[in-house]
């Protein structure tokens, strides 16, 4: 029978600091188009409590950063989410 490895804690974590930093991005895009918006007069602007929320979502995915590189810096570059990297193109 053929051993199970334990799951990969690292990689998990990748993946959801991945998850959390797209959304942020997203959401950091729309409060920027907001902010332009409301400046123009075109809608109102974000709430006190949303902006917070945001701001909130952001620390929590600079935390998942730092985490990150603390891992990168003392197990090393962690193996490829989409495996094996693609060779160095060359000029030719």
């Amino acid at each position: 029978m053929t051993a199970v490895p334990p799951p990969d804690e690292a990689a998990h974590a990748d993946n959801v600091l991945m998850a959390e930093v797209t959304s942020v991005n997203t959401q950091l895009g729309r409060y920027v188009l907001r902010f332009l918006d409301a400046d123009a007069g075109r809608v109102e602007p974000l709430s006190v409590d949303d902006e917070r929320k945001l701001a909130d979502q952001v620390a929590v995915a600079a935390e998942g950063m730092h985490a990150r590189a603390a891992r990168r810096e003392q197990d090393g570059e962690p193996l490829s989410l989409l495996g094996p990297s693609m060779p160095e193109a060359t000029d030719g």
